[in-house]
């Protein structure tokens, strides 16, 4: 593997085979449970859920993503790397179809929480294998790589399944999201077994120190850590950002645009980013929360015009996948290898408890009204964590 590792002249982030791999992996399984997703509150309210239902859907689903990071990082070799990511990618695949049989709202609230579960279980375990395996100048582009392709099969599931709305029925629906699953699940077996030929070519180097999850990171990393929280806070779902606009306004075409446009802009920022073009994973970060505070800023004075809402959302799919690629880019940076994996368990984690804090008390006020108030809440948010993500910046490597 000395070649790869030590970057042989045709191999960028862009084209290598573990990106490629790991990348159609991750098209396939957005494709398959954002197709489920996005007729999951039509399937609900046929079920007798309701608005509280909703929301208990997603703390639940937040709640065992964290609990399945906390997994992947577990103190023991209970199982390989490998073996977390194809068993996180399975609980997924084999969620979405199912829900296809729920005849009660509290179904879907274990269904998806299973589906998040093996989210958290996959999510660190991969990125840490990657930034081993990878050559660090790579990881932005790999990253940034892997980001367009989920991005894109977020769009074309949720494509799918709305042209199939009133051809076929919701249950019908959602078993089909089987057949991009399964398409998923040979990708992952593929890349997982080119990840286990590839540290074969080398010493074997581990990617986690064996502590008990929940082990603290050093000082620098557990400052970035925190502005990652905070950060995080701002960066609301785009269906929440959607469905406010739309109940506000009842412009239901113009909400759908927003979305579209939300994810080119996702999809274009995360393509030029896997360019050949090196980039100081710092500035990604702090372009994307800067980018992040001005969008929330516009939301908060645009009081549901179009023009606002549209421009805040080409800003939030920029900015999310600045702050996501810059990141996962920086963990290699803050981390030795031996705690690598614990690293990036705690990205998650961060990542999670950040819009599980803020989420709660933002849905309140704007089911009071006061939509404003919760736009400035998650700019304060987000503008603190740029001072901490500056003071982490500036700490010398020997404060570590």
């Amino acid at each position: 593997m000395n070649g790869n590792k030590n970057g042989s002249s045709h191999l960028t982030g862009r084209n290598h085979p573990l990106t490629r791999a790991f990348g159609l992996t991750s098209l396939f399984a957005d494709f398959s449970y954002e197709m489920a997703h996005v007729i999951l509150p039509l399937w609900l309210l046929h079920l007798g859920g309701e608005a509280l239902t909703l929301s208990l859907l997603e703390i639940f689903s937040e709640f065992f993503r964290i609990a399945g990071s906390i997994a992947a990082g577990w103190r023991g070799n209970w199982l390989s790397a490998g073996g977390r990511i194809r068993l996180g990618y399975t609980l997924s695949m084999l969620a979405s179809p199912l829900m296809g049989l729920a005849t009660a709202p509290w179904h879907l609230i274990v269904l998806k929480s299973l589906s998040w579960f093996g989210k958290g279980l996959r999510g660190p375990s991969r990125d840490a294998v990657l930034s081993v395996l990878l050559p660090a100048p790579l990881l932005s582009a790999s990253f940034a790589t892997i980001r367009a392709l989920d991005q894109t099969g977020g769009i074309l599931g949720p494509l799918a399944a709305v042209l199939l709305l009133g051809v076929i029925s919701s249950p019908e629906i959602l078993w089909l999201t089987a057949l991009p699953g399964i398409v998923c699940l040979w990708f992952v077996i593929r890349a997982t077994r080119l990840a286990g030929e590839m540290s074969t070519e080398e010493p074997k180097r581990p990617v986690s120190s064996g502590l008990p999850a929940g082990t603290p990171p050093d000082r620098r990393l557990l400052l970035f850590l925190s502005s990652h929280f905070l950060i995080r806070m701002g960066l609301f779902p785009a269906t929440l950002l959607m469905f406010e606009f739309g109940r506000n306004t009842g412009l239901d075409r113009l909400m759908g645009i927003g979305f579209v446009m939300a994810s080119l802009a996702h999809v274009g920022t995360a393509t030029f980013l896997s360019g050949p073009r090196k980039r100081s994973p710092w500035q990604l970060v702090m372009t994307g929360a800067i980018l992040l505070a001005i969008a929330l800023s516009g939301l908060a004075v645009g009081n549901n015009r179009t023009g606002f809402y549209l421009a805040g959302m080409i800003l939030w799919g920029v900015s999310e996948v600045l702050v996501t690629v810059g990141s996962k880019s920086l963990v290699p940076l803050l981390s030795g290898e031996s705690r690598r994996l614990d690293a990036y368990v705690w990205l998650e984690i961060s990542g999670a408890g950040g819009m599980l804090v803020l989420q709660p008390f933002v849905s309140r006020l704007w089911d009071r009204g006061d939509a404003p108030a919760g736009f400035w809440m998650a700019a304060v948010a987000t503008g603190i964590g740029i001072l901490l993500l500056t003071a982490a910046r500036r700490m010398p490597d020997k404060q570590r």
